[in-house]
């Protein structure tokens, strides 16, 4: 498989495990830290694993983006020990309440935190809150590039390389993005059916969603979906 759209972090929930990225065979690795389109597999067996996906402008894209300084991978171990990671992700995590979880996880991640570099200022573009507003509400609709780059008074050229440089992902991938991640949460959460999810958040039909899914992950939603035992969608602010 392999991630098109964000950093991601993957932990085990139980014994370590092999991995192959990029054609290299890793064994025994508790976790790892991985870029985009990296292909990688795991074959962790019956363990649980606590996978993260980072989106890149995110405060902790950005750190992210440094700590791995051009590398493909940082494995977990080299940020935190073993017994550390077990402590706080502990065996049977999946069987907790969802609040228990995304304390867990966001105490994880603040012990991560911990090893990241000191990022420089940072201000987002003025121009960029509308747009990601814009996006935002108008996930069930065709959202053309043309259009969205008026509301930043900015040719559609101009927009494109500015919105890639503030954001980390090209339009059109991060418009992809954010319906496959508004769709699975809506389905996973209950709130929605698949093919309610699929109308509202602005794909053609099932298919459309199903190969946008895989082409980004590497599995199809249905898979992805039987196998997941919570999904949740946790902010974490790095202090």
């Amino acid at each position: 498989m392999q991630n098109r759209y964000g950093f991601k972090i993957v932990v085990t929930l139980g014994d370590s495990f092999d991995s192959e990225i990029n054609g290299y065979h890793h064994q025994a690795v508790k976790g790892f830290v991985i870029d985009r389109n990296v292909r990688h597999s795991c074959n962790s067996g019956e363990a649980m694993m606590f996978i993260s996906l980072i989106e890149p402008a995110s405060r902790w894209g950005r750190s992210l983006g440094i700590l791995l300084s051009g590398r493909e991978v940082c494995f977990i171990e080299e940020l935190i020990a073993v017994e550390e990671i077990e402590t706080i992700l502990t065996h049977g995590l999946d069987t907790m309440g969802e609040t228990v979880v995304a304390q867990r996880i966001q105490a994880f991640f603040m012990r991560v935190a911990e090893k990241f570099p000191a990022l420089p200022p940072e201000r987002m573009d003025d121009r960029m809150g509308p747009v990601i507003s814009y996006i935002d509400q108008n996930l069930s609709k065709n959202i053309d590039l043309s259009e969205v780059a008026n509301l930043a008074y900015l040719s559609s050229h101009r927009f494109r390389h500015l919105f890639t440089e503030q954001i980390g992902l090209p339009f059109t991938q991060y418009v992809i993005w954010q319906r496959l991640k508004k769709s699975i949460y809506a389905v996973a959460s209950g709130e929605m059916t698949l093919g309610e999810a699929v109308e509202v958040f602005g794909f053609t039909d099932q298919a459309h969603f199903s190969n946008a899914f895989k082409k980004t992950f590497g599995v199809f939603p249905r898979a992805f979906l039987q196998t997941s035992h919570i999904v949740l969608q946790v902010c974490v602010e790095k202090e």
